[in-house]
């Protein structure tokens, strides 16, 4: 072998056994996988394949997160630019999702109003047409449907989170709901929502006490919670309320907070293809005035009593069979009716909106006195409904209208339920607009009397 002469010492080479050499592959291999030489002699693989996995992965993961961030910025523009046209509608997104009512909580223009199956009758001077076009410059935006009572309206301003701090709400109350000693289950699981469940427990700006109370109405209803173990590990940890519970509550809050954050999601992809397509808007009348117009009360009384009227004549209503004389009932009425479930849990609503900082007003229809006299229950025996109601709201320093004085009203209901017509939905209007006005000048607890 020849050497080449550089003046400094040749290095000194240790005998190595020559390594083997590497069979070539073919170029039809599909796999052509290099070896390095190790420092001892032997030979490693470098995985080729596996870092071409990572970068797929990491290409997926890179390409899903767009789509879940594309998909949330477009569904928050949906709800943002399509709010209002949601107003009339009762889509499950409004009613059992957080996204829709935060989004009218955080609208300055827009009054939130809780009630039951008064909402849907399509009768005109209803608040949420009257008020579409902002007549004098907000709009209504209502929520609930039939046998929405306390305990379901209370998971709705409950998932309202921080939005619902220092806004006005309007609650409209059912008087039958207070005759029944138990909540119907089946329209009670209807109208339950495990999302808005989620974020009221998950809250801190509600008490333990006022948790420990809910969960523990809340649990009476299994259903309510079938299928979900983080809402009913949350809501029995809550109903026993102690030191321990509370630091097993701690333990899967990481885990919660990745649950209500697919939920959260979810709900809002929901509201965006429950707004998907704005609706045309029905045409501008005297019971859908336009915005800026001066409103003529007295005219629009007026009309929705004429209008009360017609819708009368045409209804159907049963003749009521009398039963017994009137005020042989009146103690089986009032022991019944101070033994419903509804006070309780309308109590634990009034408590929430407190602890929540909100600004609440209270509506009641009256009672149907006709229907109850012929039970057997007189005035008498009626005063009970609106003398505990006055208590209760005036503990949390509520405003209340409630009209009693049209409970022998032939026309403020369309039929014999707790559905106003024209004439009730006059009303109704009137004490929303001076609400929202600051006008209604009432004291803490107030009666709407005959206009």
């Amino acid at each position: 072998m020849n050497t080449v002469q550089t003046g400094f010492p040749a290095p000194v080479v240790s005998a190595v056994p020559p390594a083997e050499p590497v069979p070539s592959v073919p170029k039809s291999s599909p796999v052509a996988a290099p070896v390095a030489t190790s420092s001892t002699g032997g030979s490693a693989p470098v995985f080729v394949a596996g870092a071409s996995h990572l970068m797929a992965l990491a290409t997926a993961l890179a390409l899903a997160a767009s789509v879940i961030f594309g998909g949330y910025y477009w569904a928050r523009d949906k709800e943002e630019r399509l709010l209002h046209s949601a107003a009339p509608e009762f889509c499950d997104a409004k009613l059992h999702g957080v996204a829709l009512i935060r989004e009218a909580l955080s609208r300055p223009d827009t009054l939130l109003l809780f009630g039951s199956s008064e909402l849907i009758p399509d009768v005109p001077m209803k608040g949420v047409d009257f008020f579409a076009e902002s007549p004098t410059g907000f709009s209504v935006f209502p929520v609930g449907k039939a046998g929405t009572t306390a305990l379901s309206v209370l998971q709705k301003l409950g998932g309202a989170g921080e939005e619902l701090v220092g806004k006005k709400v309007v609650l409209s109350l059912s008087p039958s709901f207070f005759q029944t000693e138990v909540v119907d289950a089946k329209y009670f699981e209807g109208n339950s929502s495990k999302l808005q469940l989620k974020e009221f427990l998950w809250s801190d700006r509600y008490s333990a006490g006022l948790k420990k109370e809910v969960a523990t109405e809340i649990l009476k209803f299994p259903k309510v919670i079938e299928g979900d173990w983080v809402l009913g590990y949350a809501l029995n940890q809550c109903a026993a309320g102690g030191p321990l519970n509370q630091f097993l509550l701690g333990i899967i809050e990481p885990y919660a907070i990745f649950d209500r954050a697919i939920g959260r999601l979810q709900d809002h992809m929901e509201a965006a293809f429950a707004l998907n397509g704005e609706p045309p808007l029905a045409p501008t009348n005297q019971f859908r005035p336009k915005r800026g117009r001066a409103l003529n009360w007295d005219d629009l009384f007026r009309s929705a009593e004429e209008q009360s009227k017609t819708l009368a004549a045409k209804s159907r209503r049963r003749p009521i069979k009398v039963t017994r004389e009137k005020g042989t009932w009146d103690a089986q009425f009032v022991a019944k009716m101070r033994k419903a479930q509804e006070w309780r849990d309308f109590e634990l609503v009034l408590r929430l909106l407190q602890e929540a900082g909100a600004h609440p007003l209270v509506l009641s229809m009256p009672l149907h006195a006709d229907v109850l006299e012929a039970q057997g229950v007189s005035e008498t025996g009626r005063l009970e409904y609106g003398e505990r109601l006055q208590a209760l709201v005036k503990k949390y320093n509520a405003p209340l209208v409630y009209f009693k004085d049209h409970e022998s009203d032939p026309v403020f209901f369309v039929d014999q339920h707790d559905h106003i017509g024209s004439k009730g939905w006059w009303y109704y209007n009137k004490v929303l607009d001076d609400f929202y006005h600051d006008r209604l000048g009432l004291t803490p607890v107030a009666q709407q009397t005959k206009r």
